[in-house]
Parts: C-alpha cells; sequence; structure tokens
C-alpha cells in the first residue's frame, strides 16, 4: 500500500506539471523545472513560482507542510540578496483540503504572506500560470487532456499527448539527457505539443487600388493544375491576392521561395489542413499523422476532403524555385487538391509545363487607360501615344509602370513623353526599377545566350524562328546549325514574351537591358547588327506586311543613316497613312536640313514633311518649307515633277489660308508643267477642286468630284452599284488587277469619294453612300488614317440622321477595330471622345459615364482645342442623361435592295459589337493568325 501511494504522489504531482505546461504558452510563463528546489518551478519575467505538490487520502495536516516551508524559507533568503532573479512565490498544492489545525496554522499572523495553499475546493485561482488542483489521479488525467485538447493545430490526440508530456516530464524529474537542468523552455513548448509552429501564410495585401491587367484570367477554373508564368514586377500576387479577397471558397497561399523541394508535401499538407480544418484541435491529429512522410500526409488530406466532399484550392508561389518532379510528386498525390503554379520564366518553368502537361498562362499587363490612370495619379501626364510608348518599354508590367511614373514625376517635371524619350535614347540618369530588378538574371545568362536575347532585343516585333536564325547568321557571321541552337536555347533564358509557330520576341521588360548590351558591345558590332535585322525585316514584309514591321524598318534605315530611302516613303502618300509618321519625321528634318545631301532628295524631304503638316492643317510649320522648296528649285535643276509637287503644296497653302488669287497663279504655273499624262491630269484636277473647295466654291468642287469619281470607276471596271453590299474583301475579287498595281488609283477613288460628300455635304445633301464607298476604297488601298477620318464623318452624318444605332455599330465594327489593329494612337483619344457621345445617343448612359472616366486621365496632356472638345462631349453627355435624346430614327431597307445585300454577302450575320480586340481572338487584317501575334504588338 505504501509503495502503490508512493507511486500515486509521483503520477499526480507529474500530472500536474504537464497541466502547467499545457497552460504555460497563455499564462506567459519562461520555462518550467521539475523535481529541481521543488516539485515544480514556474519563471516568469521578473518572478518565479515554486510549488510543492501534495498527494493525500486523507486532509493536510501541519506535518505535510513543514519541511516545505523550512525550504521555502531558504529560498527566500537566496533570492533576497538577489543570489535568484525575480520575485519569489510560494504555493503548497494539494487533492486534500487542509486540516483544522493546518488551516489554523495557516490563518495565524506567522504564517508566511508569500506562501499559498491551494486545494481543490479553496480559494479561486491566485495566478493563471497555476492550475486548479485535481481532486485524483482521474479528474488530473481529464484535467491534461481537456487543456491538450484546447491546443490550436494540434496534431496528437490529445490522450496519447498527455501521456506523453507525463513520460517527458518523468525524464527531467530524474534529470536524464538532455534535461540535466530539468528544465523545459517556452521556445520548444509547440515542439512538444507536435502543434502546427507554422501557421498558415497569409497572402500579402492587395493594393488598396487594385488595377486590373488586359484580359485576367480568372483564378479558379476546372483545371486541377494550372501555371501561371510571368516577370518579375508582373503582378502575379498582387493579381492573386485581389482575386482572393473576391473568392467564395477557401484558397491556401504557400510561398515557397526557401522551401527544399523535399520538405514541399509536408508544407501543402500542413498549410491546406489548417485552412481547411482550421483550429479544431485534435481535428488535425485525424488527417495529419506522426511520423508520416509528407507525400503520405498529403494523400491522407486529400482523402480525408474527397470523404467530406471538399476541394481544397492551393496557390504556390514561385513554383520555379521547387524541381518540377517533386511539384509533379504532390499533384499526383492529392487528387483533391487543386494548384495555381506561379512562376518567374526560368529554366525550369519549361520542364515543369512538360512534366504537368501544362501550357503557362500569362498576365498581360494593363492596358493604355490604365498607364494612363496610374500616371495621372503620380502627378504626371500623358496622352495615349505616351502611354504606349511607356507600355512598350515597361511591356505594361504594373510595378515597372508605377516606377517609371515615380521616376517621371521626380526627374521629368510628370512629363512621360520627356521620361520615354530618355529611356529610348538610352540617355536617361536614374536607374529604373526593371534595370535594377532584371540585370541580375540577364548577367547571369550564359554568354552566348546573353549574346542572343541582347540581339534580338533590336526588334520590338515578333520574328519567326527562321527570321531569327538568319538575323543571328548575318549579325554573328555564324552557320545556320548554330543559328538554330541559340534559337532553340531561347526558351531557357527566362526573355521570351512570344514562342512557337508565330516566332519568337524578346519581352519589352527586358529589352532595354538588350539594347544597352548591344551598345556596349561597340559600334561596328551594333552596325552590323542592325544590317542584319534590317535585310531580315525586307524580306519578311514582302511576305508578311504589317504597321509594326514597317515602323521598325523605317527605324532601322535612320539609324543606319539611310536617309534617300526613308525620303521615297515619304513622297508616297500611302505611307502617311500608316501610323509611323513620328519615327519618321526627325530623319527627314535632318535630310532636309543636310546641305551635303543632294538637292533632289532635300526636296522631297521637304515635300514629304510639307504635306504632312498640311494634312494637320500646320500651315505655320508649311510656309517656310515651301518657301524651301522654292528656293531648290530655283537654285537647282530639277525636273517637273518637283515643280508639280512644289506648285500642288503652294496651291493648297494657299486655299488654306483663304488666298484665292495666289491660288489662282499657282494653278497656272502647275497646269503649265503638267506632264502629257491622263493620270497627272486627274492628280492636279483633284488637288484643284480641293482648292476651289476650302475657298467655299462648294458646287465647282462637287462637280468636279463627280466627274472625276466616274473617271476611277471607269479605270477600275466597277460602278457604284457593283461596291453595293460588298466589303472590301469581296470587291477585291472584281479588280482588273491585283490590288497591289491598282493602290494609287483606288486611293484616288476613294479621295474623291470623300471630296464629294464634303462638298455636298456643305451644300445641304446627305451623302452617307459616298462615304461608305469611301470607306471600303480606303481599306482596299491600305490608307487605314483616311479611313478612319471619313467613318468618323459618317457617324456624325448618322447622328445627324438619328441614326444612332447605325452610328454605334460603325464606330464597334469598322472603326475601333481598325484604330487598335493599325497601331493608330493619334486616332484613339479623339475616336473614343465621339464614341462615347454616341453610347450617350443611344441610351447607353452608363456606358457613357464609363468611357469619359477612362479618358480623363489623359486630359492634362490634350491639347488646347482637343481638351476643349472633350469638355464639350462631357457636358453633351450629360445632359442627354439629364433631358434624354431624340428617338432612334426607323431605318427601313427596301425589300429589293435587302436582297441585293443577301445574295452578295450570303444571308452573313452582322459581326457582333466589339470595342477591343482581344489578344487570342483572330487579327481583323485577315492573316488567320492571333491578334497579340499580329497586329498586336
Amino acid at each position: 500500500m505504501r509503495i502503490e501511494s508512493v507511486h500515486r504522489g509521483f503520477l499526480y504531482q507529474h500530472l500536474f506539471a504537464v497541466a502547467c505546461l499545457l497552460m504555460a504558452g497563455p499564462a506567459q510563463v519562461l520555462g518550467v523545472v521539475v523535481e529541481a528546489d521543488e516539485d515544480i518551478e514556474l519563471v516568469l519575467a521578473g518572478r518565479r513560482l515554486y510549488l510543492q505538490v501534495k498527494y493525500r487520502k486523507e486532509r493536510l495536516a501541519p506535518a505535510d507542510v513543514a519541511d516545505a516551508l523550512t525550504r521555502f524559507e531558504a529560498i527566500r533568503a537566496e533570492h533576497a540578496p538577489g543570489q535568484r532573479d525575480g520575485e519569489a512565490r510560494f504555493a503548497i498544492v494539494s487533492n486534500a483540503r487542509p486540516s483544522e489545525s493546518l488551516a489554523a496554522m495557516r490563518a495565524a499572523k506567522d504564517w508566511p504572506a508569500d506562501v499559498a495553499l491551494i486545494w481543490p475546493d479553496g480559494v479561486a485561482q491566485i495566478d493563471p500560470a497555476i492550475p486548479r488542483p485535481p481532486r485524483d489521479l482521474f479528474e488530473a488525467a481529464a484535467l491534461c487532456t481537456g487543456l491538450a485538447g484546447a491546443l490550436e493545430f494540434g496534431l496528437l490526440r490529445p490522450e496519447t499527448l498527455t501521456w506523453k508530456l507525463a513520460s517527458l516530464v518523468m525524464l527531467a524529474s530524474a534529470g536524464g539527457a538532455p534535461r540535466q537542468d530539468h528544465r523545459f523552455s517556452r521556445e520548444e513548448l509547440p515542439d512538444l505539443f507536435e502543434q502546427l509552429v507554422v501557421q498558415m501564410q497569409e497572402l500579402p495585401a492587395p493594393p488598396l487600388h487594385y488595377r486590373a491587367q488586359m484580359d485576367e484570367p480568372p483564378l479558379l477554373t476546372g483545371d486541377r493544375v494550372r501555371i501561371l508564368a510571368g516577370l518579375s514586377g508582373a503582378g502575379k500576387t498582387a493579381w492573386v491576392a485581389e482575386a482572393v479577397v473576391h473568392s467564395a471558397t477557401p484558397v491556401t497561399y504557400l510561398d515557397v521561395v526557401e522551401t527544399p523541394g523535399a520538405a514541399l508535401a509536408s508544407a501543402v499538407a500542413r498549410e491546406v489542413a489548417a485552412r481547411m480544418f482550421g483550429r479544431r484541435g485534435s481535428r488535425l491529429g485525424e488527417v495529419l499523422f506522426t511520423g508520416a512522410s509528407g507525400l503520405d500526409t498529403l494523400g491522407a488530406l486529400s482523402v480525408k476532403l474527397g470523404e467530406e466532399g471538399l476541394q481544397a484550392h492551393v496557390v504556390i508561389d514561385n513554383a520555379h524555385r521547387v524541381p518540377a518532379a517533386d511539384l509533379r510528386s504532390i499533384v499526383d498525390r492529392a487528387r483533391h487538391l487543386s494548384f495555381l503554379l506561379i512562376c518567374q520564366p526560368s529554366a525550369e518553368t519549361p520542364v515543369l509545363e512538360a512534366s504537368l502537361d501544362v501550357g503557362a498562362e500569362t498576365l498581360s499587363g494593363w492596358d493604355e487607360d490604365t498607364i494612363a490612370a496610374a500616371a495621372s495619379d503620380a502627378g504626371c501626364r500623358a496622352d495615349y501615344a505616351d502611354c504606349e510608348r511607356l507600355s512598350r518599354l515597361t511591356g505594361g508590367l504594373p510595378f515597372y509602370v508605377l516606377n517609371a511614373a515615380t521616376v517621371a514625376a521626380r526627374e521629368y517635371s510628370g512629363s512621360i513623353a520627356a521620361f520615354c524619350a530618355d529611356i529610348e535614347g538610352q540617355t536617361h540618369i536614374v536607374e529604373v526599377a526593371q534595370e535594377i530588378i532584371l540585370r541580375r538574371a540577364f548577367e547571369g545568362l550564359p554568354p552566348a545566350q546573353r549574346e542572343t536575347v541582347a540581339l534580338l532585343s533590336l526588334a520590338d516585333v515578333a520574328l519567326s524562328r527562321d527570321e531569327a536564325s538568319a538575323f543571328l547568321q548575318g549579325a554573328l557571321g555564324i552557320d545556320a546549325r548554330a543559328a538554330a541552337q541559340r534559337v532553340r536555347d531561347l526558351p531557357a533564358s527566362g526573355a521570351l514574351e512570344l514562342f512557337g509557330n508565330a516566332g519568337v520576341k524578346i519581352h519589352d521588360a527586358v529589352r532595354l537591358l538588350g539594347r544597352s548590351d548591344v551598345a556596349a558591345r561597340g559600334a561596328e558590332f551594333e552596325r552590323d547588327a542592325r544590317r542584319s535585322l534590317r535585310g531580315v525585316m525586307v524580306q519578311s514584309i514582302r511576305s508578311d506586311w504589317s504597321v509594326a514591321k514597317l515602323s521598325l524598318l523605317i527605324r532601322l534605315f535612320g539609324q543606319l543613316g539611310e536617309a534617300q530611302i526613308l525620303v521615297q516613303f515619304a513622297t508616297d502618300e500611302l505611307f502617311h497613312e500608316m501610323g509611323v509618321w513620328p519615327e519618321i519625321e526627325p530623319f527627314l528634318i535632318a535630310a532636309a536640313a543636310d546641305e551635303e545631301v543632294d538637292a533632289d532628295t532635300r526636296l522631297w524631304a521637304l515635300d514629304g514633311l510639307v504635306f504632312n503638316d498640311l494634312r494637320e492643317g500646320d500651315v505655320e510649320a508649311a510656309a517656310p518649307r515651301i518657301a524651301a522648296m522654292r528656293a531648290l528649285l530655283g537654285e537647282h535643276e530639277l525636273d517637273n515633277d518637283a515643280w508639280m509637287a512644289w506648285g500642288m503644296k503652294g496651291m493648297l497653302l494657299m486655299s488654306a489660308t483663304d488666298d484665292p488669287t495666289g491660288v489662282v497663279e499657282m494653278l497656272d504655273e502647275v497646269e503649265a508643267r503638267l506632264p502629257d499624262s491622263s493620270e497627272h491630269r486627274r492628280v492636279f484636277r483633284y488637288n484643284r477642286a480641293l482648292a476651289l473647295f476650302k475657298l467655299g466654291q462648294l458646287q465647282v468642287a462637287a462637280e468636279e468630284a463627280v466627274q472625276l469619281t466616274g473617271e476611277y470607276y471607269g479605270e477600275l471596271g466597277l460602278t457604284p452599284a457593283d461596291v453595293m453590299g460588298r466589303n472590301a474583301p469581296e470587291l477585291q475579287a472584281l479588280l482588273p488587277k491585283p490590288r497591289g498595281e491598282l493602290t494609287d488609283t483606288l486611293k484616288h477613288l476613294a479621295d474623291t469619294l470623300d471630296l464629294q460628300a464634303q462638298a455636298l455635304g456643305a451644300l445641304g445633301q446627305r451623302t452617307p453612300l459616298q462615304r461608305i464607298h469611301a470607306m471600303k476604297f480606303y481599306e482596299l488601298a491600305r490608307a487605314p488614317q483616311s479611313m478612319v477620318r471619313v467613318g468618323q464623318d459618317l457617324v456624325d452624318e448618322f447622328v445627324g440622321m438619328h441614326d444612332f444605332t447605325g452610328a454605334r455599330q460603325l464606330l464597334e465594327t469598322n472603326i475601333l477595330p481598325m484604330i487598335q489593329a493599325m497601331g493608330l494612337v493619334s486616332w484613339t483619344l479623339p475616336v473614343r471622345g465621339q464614341y462615347a457621345v454616341v453610347l450617350a445617343y443611344d441610351g447607353a448612359h452608363d456606358a457613357a459615364d464609363a468611357e469619359v472616366e477612362r479618358l480623363l486621365p489623359y486630359q492634362e496632356a490634350m491639347d488646347p482645342n482637343h481638351r476643349a472638345e472633350f469638355q464639350n462631349q462631357r457636358r453633351m453627355i450629360a445632359n442627354l442623361r439629364r433631358f434624354g435624346g431624340p428617338p432612334q430614327r426607323q431605318v427601313e431597307i427596301p425589300a429589293d435592295l435587302q436582297v441585293l445585300f443577301d445574295r452578295r454577302r450570303g444571308q452573313r450575320q452582322l459581326p457582333a459589337r466589339r470595342v477591343k480586340i482581344g489578344r487570342n481572338e483572330k487579327c481583323p487584317c485577315g492573316s488567320e493568325r492571333k491578334y497579340k501575334h499580329c497586329h498586336g504588338r
């Protein structure tokens, strides 16, 4: 019996110590010491609690506590002079209540004030660190299991944890290794308790003002595994953080940047279990098995999720840091988990795609409107063209755009245009974020790969694999096999934006570093590279023409000093339609002013400059240039074409300045030098009619335009009836020669139709048919700016006829897609302002207001006339919402005409209304390629 009593006493003491351990965290206990100076010592900040634990079947007598009081006095004496740290407090803890004699002893005045006597039915808890004593061993075990069950993120069953801790207390009481000091520290408690010591990772908070990227994918889809790849700064984590806020189902986020691949399964299991099952005490112990491998635990968790009908969604950030084989193992084992793997482009990413049989998705960056809003918020000003330039320089990646706006506000007085000019010219002084962030990766590439990326950075359009190979062969003097190998190695660089059948292109954000690297290799290397690229682009344009390629080729001609070729471009009217004038204008200005350039080249450079001045209505710039043309004619013997060019431009200038006498004089001089050809005479008659129109001689201009229209129709073998009900591609099949051989005639017919519409319209007649036909012929002639301009006039005419639906359809199906497809950035804002007004007339007031809201950030960069027009448009839209507009006109097409339309169009349905072309849709140019691989760059 005595031996049993001794063992019961030790067990009670050990269980009471277990209860102290389980309460130590909330009670801020720093350490628990067993069987050292006292049965239990609790170490807290600035104080210590010494506990003597007594287990008795009978009441507690004075003899049971005498030795304890003596030891307390000795410990107290050591605290007084500071031999022991902190304030000392003492307690005698027992399952038995005190006897009458002990109670009287405790009540006496000589009972130490710092000694408490604690029993089950005694006074309330004297300290949060000391449990209320259990009455017996069964109650002691129940107390411990209750405390163990309340632990957060516990992996063990409460009973198992209780007896595990009791055995550890027994070992520590004996001073066994590793507890020769008999002590348990607070820091080791979670490990002792087998808790999830690292709690759920939390996503970074989304930005206060999150701006969506183009064509953002949904966070959750039906796919089990997805890969999202993007450069650092692409806004991947911000996209996830924002999407999770709006997710109706729980999402677990895990950043594995410092997680070894072998430990990933355990980390995923831990985070998902905590997210899905929460702080449910021992519930986690049902799914996270002690001692099991990470993959086994993850498999058990997946089974548990399936049994409860749950599907867990896991986002793994920096997945490119983990071997693809480890990620594949996790995906295979966890069938009830779906994974979104966020990666940066690296050599591991293609391996991961192949291993999981999943193609990587990307974020497309901010569009120009979003860039404008961000720039405006940063205190900058930018028009649409500026935002498009900044998009090309940064790839539209949010972090880089924001940093650029910050630098522009601080260093460039808020001018995005000035910032872009410095970056493009590589004359900036302040290093931007993308250079800092991407340089480490760029400079860490193998030398050959770095050289390849640098060279391909000279091209801002996608090259086919063969074109890229030919470019590298010419630039580096290597053979086809070596060049092809370099192209094949590109995906491992992580710098590619596109790769596949559409070709290769270095990501815009990386090109800034690549171009700098080319320049650093010396002028000869850079010149040879540009010459090789020029040759490739000439061949590429012949087989697959695009505005982006033409723009690059023009820049290459200028950079190589080939001004004569640029002048030839500038003298072609259609060149001015392509939206690439900003690329060539600086070179023409330089050629016109260079006296070492031959007179003929200088004159035609001036002719190109004047043509653009008159198109934009800038007569102040045109006048001195026309005078310079006349001086060259007087100083040099130039041909009749040169004289005619000067005379035509002078005649149009004088009509623009309302000088009828000057116009007549110019007409006489030009007509006297006209070559004897019907083509030259028609061009002259058109320009004469245009000048007369500007002078207000409307009837004469209209009659001449009508006559010229008939002649041009005759040249093409067409009649206006042939054009009815047919779109441009259908008309092309009726042309007598290939379109390329008839470009000038098609353009001149469209010009005369446009002039006819303007003159007759000014006389009060309706001319929608002339403008519709003009748009078709401008499209055939590849004159997109003229097509857009006439389209705007047609929209105004439709609005004047109260056909608001027709006006909206014209903008959505023809004009806005053409602007986007051809990159006509200078037209974007005026047309969108017009579109907002049409939306309001058509009753779509919310859409109109939304469009105005998107245009507001551009306001500060608008020229005064455009800003005034925009303000008028805003007032008009507000008034239409407030007072309403006229009713929509009922448009009825005669039955016989409808039959004609249906027959010619095969009863095709009208295209759906579209304002913006999706990056993955077919390009409207008819190439059958995706827009992002064609005119979308």
